[in-house]
């Protein structure tokens, strides 16, 4: 009898202690059974869900788990009376003061088969952040065969991408071809090679458009060591990209402006000094018919008729000067989208150049771009045409043309052997009525309009140097894209 008081005594005291260990533990550790009734809970439930312990053992576990996750919760609870190693599941509760408590949850199926030990620890931290991350974070896994495994609620957001459409296909079709090349070419080796990765990315949009990246492609090992994936973190440059080239358009139209206010002022002053000439001579041809008029009775008819035409004459003078110069600072025409191969047979033809021996053509592969192309021949022809004039006083002379394409830029260099330009005024061929011809006779406007043509409206860039052997080099540099917009 002793010895079963003293067993007893013993015993109580182990479950005494053991209470006491439970009810001191941070987790939450009860009793439920297969309705999930509290049957029995240790002092942490009471702050974990607000309620008093008298109250929790009224009441079932699955009255306290949201709406979406009860079903999973109670299967759970079906499959451990046959599968005892399932037995882990995160649940989000609803605390007794309206707000949320999100717990990982251990169930263990007691030996009598009708109840389960449950084992709760807080993690709604963890969970707050993992929200976090999933809302804002732009992100995606790549497993180690290069497929997207999971992403983020904010990568779809912003690619427009749904679940189906993205998982389990490739990261590779998510790559813009805007991207450089050889960005690719190096994002996809590391890959493959299991290495680390960062740089800028052109991503697709499921609607076709794009959006652009900072990208950094961190290594996922498992336990021995090896590379079974890539985590894929970004930051979206979009915008940042985009006010940028919206800062850089406005400072190119502020450029622009200036460089059409410099060439009105330029071209005002030339257009007063053109005028002085052919005004002076209507002013005194009309001050020479009024005093006719005032002080002689027997006019002549032929006198009076060649001071009349004088001033036609000159008011003709005047009517071309205007034209000449509205040619200039405005473009008619329309923009195409052509290859520089045929404006330059337009320009040929245009220069009455189209079967001479002497014009040699290498047209290298470039890209067809958008441009004013009647206006862009009509340049390149004022430079064909002067080449021609100074070929044709020579014996052997040559005329030679090279286009193609350099970062993005369509090169046209056209060169002649018709003799070296002076030193001395080689910076001015380009100014408006300056000509090295003997007789102007209204030439000197040719490759000023040239010029304008194509830096001012073609956003391009046209250079004259000698080279060695009485060779001239004129370059003309047109950006592909400068017209698109």
């Amino acid at each position: 009898m002793e010895n079963n008081s003293a067993t007893t005594e013993a015993l109580k005291n182990q479950n005494n202690i053991l209470k006491e260990m439970i009810n001191g533990s941070w987790n939450a550790i009860g009793i439920i059974d297969l309705e999930t009734s509290f049957k029995y809970i240790n002092k942490a439930f009471s702050p974990f869900f607000g309620y008093s312990e008298s109250e929790l053992l009224t009441m079932k576990l699955i009255d306290l788990i949201l709406p979406k996750e009860k079903d999973p919760f109670l299967n759970l609870l079906k499959e451990n009376l046959t599968n005892e190693y399932q037995n882990r599941i995160a649940i989000g509760c609803l605390r007794k003061d309206n707000s949320l408590v999100y717990l990982e949850v251990f169930i263990k199926l007691m030996s009598n088969k009708k109840n389960f030990v449950i084992n709760a620890n807080d993690i709604t931290i963890d969970i707050a952040e993992k929200k976090l991350i999933n809302q804002f974070i732009i992100q995606f896994h790549i497993d180690r065969d290069g497929n997207i495994t999971k992403a983020s609620d904010a990568f779809y957001k912003i690619s427009g991408f749904s679940y189906e459409q993205l998982i389990y296909t490739s990261y590779a079709k998510l790559i813009s071809p805007k991207t450089d090349k050889e960005v690719i070419v190096n994002f996809i080796e590391s890959i493959k090679k299991g290495k680390n990765w960062n740089g800028d990315l052109v991503l697709n949009k499921a609607d076709g458009s794009v959006f652009y990246v900072n990208l950094a492609c961190k290594q996922v090992k498992n336990k021995y060591g090896d590379v079974v994936g890539h985590d894929a973190v970004m930051m979206d440059m979009t915008s940042e990209l985009t006010l940028q080239k919206n800062k850089d358009m406005l400072q190119e139209k502020l450029v622009d402006e200036e460089e059409k206010l410099a060439i009105m002022t330029e071209t005002m002053r030339t257009v007063a000094h053109e005028w002085r000439q052919p005004l002076n001579i209507i002013s005194l041809e009309a001050q020479g018919l009024a005093f006719e008029l005032d002080f002689t009775d027997n006019f002549d008819k032929n006198y009076i008729k060649e001071r009349l035409e004088s001033i036609s004459a000159s008011t003709e003078k005047l009517s071309n000067i205007i034209n000449n110069f509205q040619s200039v600072t405005e473009l008619r025409g329309s923009k195409k989208k052509r290859t520089i191969k045929d404006i330059f047979l337009d320009a040929i033809q245009i220069s009455d150049l189209y079967e001479k021996e002497f014009i040699h053509e290498e047209h290298l592969e470039t890209k067809s771009f958008r441009t004013y192309p009647k206006e862009l021949a009509t340049a390149l022809s004022t430079i064909l045409v002067n080449a021609k004039d100074q070929v044709q006083k020579i014996d052997h002379g040559k005329i030679n043309i090279k286009t193609y394409e350099k970062n993005n830029q369509i090169i046209c260099e056209i060169s002649n052997n018709g003799g070296e330009i002076p030193a001395d005024i080689i910076d001015k061929i380009f100014t408006p009525y300056f000509s090295t011809k003997e007789e102007r006779n209204g030439i000197g406007l040719s490759l000023y309009t040239c010029k304008i043509i194509i830096e001012l409206h073609l956003k391009g860039k046209i250079e004259a140097k000698n080279l060695d052997k009485d060779w001239v080099l004129f370059t003309v540099t047109l950006p592909i894209g400068a017209l698109e917009e």
